[in-house]
């Protein structure tokens, strides 16, 4: 299972490994910190609409195999990231890399579920998920120090090895399954898809474009409030992934507790984290108020979020059912939708009015998360039990 772990690791790492240096490379190129930002946007909104065109051109592949084919490409591409002459190259080689990438969750989670009982599939489901707090922990600090230490391309480089040593991993621990029978559009277990669905997917792609107007530009914020540099951002980024981690433990635990509202407490930890840096990034300075405002920021976005990911997953199972794997797959897109919307959201606020607009762009988007949350919590009853996958 820590192969198939590595997997979503290496590919968040490689999507926001440059996070804390996005001010060195804008100075590189030439350009503002905001256009460098967006290309963590293109990255994301490559992968969501990849992800599921992908998905369907591969089926019927071996999925051992096809991540192996992913992995290398990917080593490839990062080290050519690394390597690029100017931002317009950079900008397609991350579209790339979002793209191409977008397979590698997907793939891992279907080896990791393959020959499983049903009622085993959520821990197995949970355990590769745990790869994506873990590079927020490790593998995206690690970025921001190489970044400040060696310039920018040693980010890249970096996550090109990391991709390497996970289609090593890949390669030496984990047998090759049968192809798993995919889910055909009209089929019964298509027609399961309906509101209820919809709902959920549509809280994933609102949680997660407004965190993200204000993380995709986390490096410039937190030097604009607390003065770190890159081993402080680092630092402050590893916060963010035991955060996630502890997001995942409350949305399991808003999970058995099948509460109806439960969806409004990472709602309300969204809108904390967003809220409580918008002041101290539009006063601008740093201050003892604004660092704590930082650290409350940093310590309750990303518990949110992971705890929205493990409410809306389980529930997805329930609803879903025979074709809940394809439900996932299309909350991965939402997910990585949202990420590159507020990216984009965040930057163009940023550009406009100040870094302080970014978080307060992403408090005007909970908005309507926070009506799609009160309609599943009155309309759509909580239902955690794994029906297939």
């Amino acid at each position: 299972m820590i192969a198939l772990l590595f997997c979503p690791f290496a590919f968040t790492t490689g999507a926001f490994v440059f996070s804390g240096v996005l001010e060195p490379m804008a100075a590189a190129f030439g350009t503002s910190v905001s256009a460098v930002a967006t290309l963590q946007s293109a990255f994301a909104i490559a992968c969501a609409f990849s992800g599921p065109v992908l998905a369907q051109l591969t089926r019927g592949r071996a999925p051992r195999a096809l991540l192996l084919v992913v992995l290398i490409l990917l080593v490839f591409l990062n080290g050519a990231s690394g390597m690029a002459r100017d931002f317009h190259m950079l900008f397609a080689l991350r579209l790339a890399v979002g793209a191409i990438g977008s397979l590698a969750f997907p793939l891992a989670t279907v080896l990791a579920v393959a020959g499983l009982a049903p009622e085993a599939r959520p821990k197995a489901v949970a355990a590769v998920y745990a790869g994506i707090p873990v590079a927020l922990i490790v593998g995206i600090p690690l970025g921001s120090v190489t970044g400040n230490a060696f310039g920018w391309p040693a980010s890249f480089f970096a996550t090109a090895v990391i991709c390497a040593v996970a289609a090593l991993l890949v390669w030496r621990f984990v047998p090759a399954v049968p192809v798993v029978a995919q889910i055909e559009p009209g089929s019964a277990a298509s027609s399961r898809f309906g509101p209820g669905i919809y709902a959920h997917l549509g809280v994933t792609l609102v949680a997660s474009t407004a965190l993200f107007a204000l993380v995709g530009l986390i490096g410039p914020a937190i030097r604009a409030t607390t003065g770190f540099g890159g081993t402080g951002i680092a630092a402050m980024q590893v916060l963010a992934g035991l955060s996630s981690l502890a997001g995942v433990r409350l949305g399991t635990a808003l999970v058995s507790g099948e509460t109806r509202h439960a969806l409004l407490v990472p709602f309300g930890l969204l809108a904390l984290s967003l809220g409580i840096v918008v002041a101290p990034l539009m006063a601008g300075g740093i201050s003892a108020l604004g660092m704590a405002a930082m650290v409350v920021s940093v310590c309750t976005g990303p518990a949110a979020q992971s705890s929205t990911g493990a409410l809306v997953q389980s529930r997805l199972a329930g609803l879903a059912g025979s074709a809940a794997t394809l439900a996932f797959s299309l909350n991965g897109s939402m997910i990585y939708l949202g990420q590159g919307l507020g990216i984009l959201i965040g930057a163009t606020a940023f550009s406009r009015y100040g870094l302080g607009a970014a978080p307060a762009s992403g408090l005007v988007l909970l908005l309507p998360g926070v009506v799609l949350a009160l309609l599943v919590a009155f309309r759509f009853r909580p239902d955690t039990r794994v029906e297939g996958a």
